[in-house]
């Protein structure tokens, strides 16, 4: 991982836990180097947290559309 990735990955995680809120962050991602495919893992928070979030995530992935859950009011 470049030193460039590594800016850009603490730039969406800072994004993230300062406009957002998040307390825990996974990121994947994959890139393709002379036909090789290199997969990386990212995580931020707490490690059980960060498990949860990638079992949550591989349970309920379908397809490209993200999923966004609606917040509960305490009304």
């Amino acid at each position: 991982m470049s030193s460039q990735d590594l800016g850009n990955i603490r730039a969406v995680v800072g994004s993230l836990i300062e406009e957002e809120g998040a307390d825990a962050i996974v990121i994947i991602y994959s890139k393709v180097k002379k036909n090789k495919t290199q997969t990386f893992l990212v995580p931020y928070g707490n490690a059980h947290t960060c498990s949860a979030l990638i079992d949550y995530a591989y349970e309920n992935y379908d397809g490209i559309e993200p999923v966004v859950e609606e917040e509960e009011s305490d009304e």
